[in-house]
């Protein structure tokens, strides 16, 4: 073990250079495994190459074979092949959209055995600059570090070394940026989407009954766009939920089948969703036939999965209430349940999620007005004993 003193980009740092051991490839090949890493201190460049060394030794006793000094981008696609097996297009599409744009242009060229748990810190705080939840980046990023360990590439996992706080929020502005309605601004909504829809040009009975349904089941967007007359039940008014409109790798358009088991489910639906349902059936030009889709495009198609986002914010332009996604529906719905005081393990299967913790995350998200009418009047359980007798 040689440690030098030298500057780098004027900073002292102190490098340390030495023999690990040998070691013997996935080709049978042998190798002398080297150690060469910069460091604030020489002390902790001795500590960490006594600790990369005893590593090396107990990673030998273990059997595995190291592989000649692979790229993170190699690794990378390693662990893909296996990843890609156990997950749908859409998640698939999204997580190698990830790595594109945030994760390989970072780590992607570097080898794995001269990444350190410095170069994986200045990572995480880049994609926390960039990105909402950079915590899925790291998670992911780590994945890719333990096929390597797996692979013998690298002794242990650089990643699992940082702790990067979450972002923190200003919560005395939090309601500033709330992504739902209250029950009062969602009557506005649909009030004005009944009034609008039928003074268009075209008689719009299909956005009501888009707006209704999304607003009174709490069904996500592309369950609904996936949806055809076969779903809908009008003697017992519920809808059957068997598959969802997901995206492909080249962004078009799938139906595919619903994420996890909570998702497959049966809604009941209101009888003001219902009556908007049957006048959008009955206007259409041609009844349709149970493996019709419900709601289309000009030409026929599916629905787009932005069309019900440009619908929402053409409408709430027009109306004095916050603006909110197509998925803060979704969120609406859970907390007028909740005000109307839901059981949580209801709530979840009316929702579909695969988690109790998904459905108690939205409590919350309840209003101040909300907490103030759930909390009860302490004095009203105190009062009948103010007048107890006192021995």
């Amino acid at each position: 073990m040689k440690i030098t003193e030298k500057r780098v980009k004027g900073k002292r740092v102190y490098e340390v250079k030495g023999y690990l051991g040998d070691y013997t490839d996935e080709f049978g090949k042998k190798h002398k495994k080297m150690f060469h890493r910069n460091y604030a201190s020489s002390k902790e460049a001795k500590l960490e190459f006594e600790r990369a060394k005893n590593e090396f030794k107990k990673f030998k006793v273990s059997g595995q074979r190291v592989q000649k000094q692979p790229k993170f981008r190699d690794v990378y696609l390693v662990w893909l092949k296996t990843y890609r097996l156990g997950v749908k297009e859409s998640t698939l599409n999204r997580v190698e959209t990830l790595f594109r744009l945030h994760i390989t242009p970072y780590l992607g060229e570097m080898h794995m055995n001269e990444i350190t748990w410095q170069i994986c810190e200045r990572a995480v705080l880049r994609w926390r600059k960039d990105l909402v939840e950079f915590n899925k980046a790291k998670q992911y990023a780590g994945l890719v570090f333990r096929t390597a360990q797996k692979m013998g590439a690298i002794i242990s996992n650089p990643m699992e070394l940082v702790d990067v706080p979450e972002q923190t929020k200003d919560f005395s502005t939090a309601d500033d940026d709330r992504n739902f309605w209250t029950g009062d601004e969602l009557a506005i909504f649909l009030d004005a989407v009944d009034r609008l829809s039928l003074h268009d040009k075209r008689h719009r009975y299909d956005r009501p009954a888009l707006f209704y349904l999304l607003a009174t089941t709490g069904m996500r967007k592309g369950e609904l766009i996936a949806l055809t007359w076969g779903d809908i039940n009008f003697s017992r008014s519920t809808v059957t939920i068997t598959k969802t409109m997901t995206r492909k790798k080249d962004n078009s358009q799938t139906v595919g089948t619903p994420k996890t088991r909570n998702a497959y489910r049966t809604l009941k639906i209101e009888p003001d969703t219902l009556e908007r349902l049957k006048t959008y059936r009955r206007n259409l030009k041609v009844i349709p036939k149970a493996n019709e889709t419900i709601f289309k495009n000009t030409k026929g198609k599916y629905l787009s999965l932005m069309t019900p986002n440009h619908w929402l914010d053409s409408l709430t332009k027009k109306l004095d209430i916050p603006r909110i996604t197509v998925h803060g529906l979704r969120h609406t719905f859970a907390s007028v349940q909740i005000a109307q005081g839901i059981e949580p393990k209801a709530l979840q299967l009316q929702m579909g999620h695969s988690d109790i913790k998904i459905t108690l995350n939205i409590y919350a998200h309840l209003t101040q007005d909300q907490v103030a009418a759930s909390v009860f009047n302490v004095s009203d359980t105190v009062r009948p004993r103010k007048n107890a007798r006192v021995n």
